[in-house]
């Protein structure tokens, strides 16, 4: 009954924008969220922003523009707009983030640094390479000593720092960033991951940059393999890797980062 009762809500959210926020509690609230939170899990951006924007118009009567709650919702909600490929108004929902979470949890919360590391693949996206890599180097410093050397969330920020320093041609050091990378996730997340095809598809193009055709080879290959398998559950997003040529569509996975706060 409740997932009816659920289906129930979203259909009428989704079909009237201008929704009467008094008639629904912070429990309502927080179901919408969820949902749009399941909704980006499934690659339905567009309808994930439109609940997105109604839970911060719903939560604000209830809980002020100073709640952790609101803070989390527009890191979430930029989190649809990257993956559709906006980074402009990604990076404008970060920042509302920022704002509203650092009086609620404070400077060093996992939360500020979630944000902050999808704010420096925003960066990258732009090309902005020098300024990504100082947030990712920045980052790492940060999250070392608060989830150890051998977190998922540290392999995020070794495979932005090594992106952006592909973008500036520093390929040793990238190279040596994702089979850092890559070793945490086949440990901590399984062999047939997305996030370890993606390493390895972001390594085949550097093996193929630097000349080394068979590694190129062997990293496609299980980058094309792991990726088939996934491609239903984690697709890819909008995001391009432009300046990485050839550009193989399995590269695109690897800005798939699911960087919600939960």
């Amino acid at each position: 009954m409740k997932s009816i009762y659920l289906s129930s809500l979203l259909l009428t959210i989704l079909l009237c924008p201008n929704l009467n926020a008094s008639t629904k509690t912070l429990g309502d609230w927080a179901n919408f969220q969820q949902e749009a939170d399941n909704l980006c899990r499934k690659n339905q951006h567009e309808d994930a922003i439109k609940i997105y924007n109604q839970v911060i118009k719903g939560r604000l009567p209830l809980q002020g523009n100073r709640h952790r709650d609101i803070g989390v919702a527009w890191n979430n909600l930029g989190v649809a707009f990257y993956s559709q490929g906006e980074n402009e108004r990604a990076n404008e929902a970060y920042q509302k983030a920022i704002k509203i979470l650092l009086p609620a949890v404070g400077a060093e919360h996992p939360d500020i640094l979630i944000v902050k590391t999808n704010i420096a693949f925003v960066e990258e996206s732009k090309n902005n390479f020098g300024t990504a890599e100082k947030s990712f180097r920045e980052l790492l410093k940060r999250k070392l000593p608060i989830v150890g050397a051998e977190h998922p969330e540290l392999a995020d920020c070794q495979e932005g720092l090594a992106l952006s320093l592909v973008g500036q041609e520093k390929l040793e050091e990238a190279l040596l960033l994702l089979k850092k990378a890559l070793s945490t996730r086949v440990e901590k997340l399984g062999l047939e991951h997305t996030d370890v095809g993606a390493t390895h598809a972001a390594m085949a193009i550097i093996f193929l940059n630097q000349a080394d055709f068979d590694s190129a080879n062997k990293h496609d290959k299980e980058a094309r393999k792991i990726l088939s398998i996934t491609s239903g559950t984690y697709p890819p997003n909008l995001n391009t890797v432009s300046r990485l040529r050839p550009g193989p569509a399995e590269l695109l996975h690897a800005k798939n980062k699911d960087l919600r706060i939960p």
